[in-house]
């Protein structure tokens, strides 16, 4: 209803400044739909004519900023090609005068004429300098054989002293070996000993206590050989025969006459410890 009402107040009004333009078309001489369409049509052409004579403008100048931009490289190209062309010339003219340079410094090099006449003359000047390299080269072979000489003998003299002061180091390390050899040995006696007697002690309190006794390491720390019977208690003393009763003796240090009998297993007695009461009146025999 509002639409309507607005659109029929916008057909009625008058408006003198609706078909003003600055293109030049006249106004329509009546509103009808005749004198409308052809204000329209030709308000419309002369627009797009407007906009067409502005676009051909705006190309036309754009193709002579082209056609310049295309003078300026061309001149560009061509000053490029001049300055290569006369870089390569001044290339060629350089490489000319440093060839003449060089012949002329060649020429130079030569040596003087009394030096090539020296050479060329085989009878003066090269045989001479050649016997004289011979006899440099002899002089300097003998030197060096001198001096090889005496290096060696140098080197034969300093050999000599360091084999004789190795020669005593080791005399001295061998002795020094000896005295702690010597030393470890001593040290192992006693502690063989030490044992033997630790041994002793220990089979006498086993015996206090009515127990059998252990076996006792020789003094040198050994076990008694495999073959020898193992002593226990006086029994087993009683049934050795001389040979393995002596035997016992010499492993323990204890001196004994030749012809002992009972006094040999009595001797052992006391030396494995067995020293209760009852081992004491134990009645040893002689040997069978």
């Amino acid at each position: 209803m509002n639409m309507d009402s607005h659109l029929q107040e916008d057909l009625s009004t008058n408006n003198e400044n609706l078909y003003t333009n600055e293109l030049g078309i006249p106004p329509p001489r009546q509103e009808n739909i005749t004198e409308l369409s052809r204000y329209f049509i030709d308000l419309r052409g002369a627009v797009n004519e407007k906009s067409y004579l502005f676009q051909r403008h705006e190309l036309e100048q754009g193709l002579e900023r082209i056609t310049l931009r295309t003078r300026e490289m061309n001149f560009e190209k061509d000053y490029l090609y001049s300055n290569l062309r006369t870089l390569e010339q001044i290339k060629l003219v350089e490489r000319r005068l440093n060839h003449y340079k060089c012949l002329e410094e060649s020429n130079n090099d030569q040596p003087p004429q009394w030096f090539i006449n020296f050479f060329n003359d085989p009878n003066v000047g090269f045989l001479a300098l050649k016997r004289e390299m011979v006899s440099m080269d002899a002089r300097q072979n003998q030197r060096l054989e001198a001096l090889e000489n005496r290096q060696n003998q140098r080197l034969e003299a300093l050999e000599t002293r360091q084999n004789q002061r190795l020669e005593a180091l080791e005399t001295r390390q061998n002795r020094r070996s000896d005295v702690i050899e010597e030393s470890l040995r001593s040290i192992n006696q006693k502690l063989s000993k030490q044992e033997y007697r630790y041994y002793r002690l220990h089979n006498i309190q086993l015996r206090s206590l009515g127990k059998s006794i252990d076996v006792v390491p020789f003094v040198n720390g050994q076990e008694p050989d495999f073959d020898l019977p193992q002593i226990h208690s006086i029994e087993d003393i009683e049934n050795l025969t001389k040979d393995q009763c002596t035997r016992y003796l010499d492993g323990y240090g204890i001196q004994y006459g030749p012809n002992e009998t009972i006094k040999l297993k009595e001797r052992l007695r006391n030396a494995v410890g067995l020293e209760s009461l009852g081992d004491s009146e134990f009645l040893l025999s002689g040997f069978r």
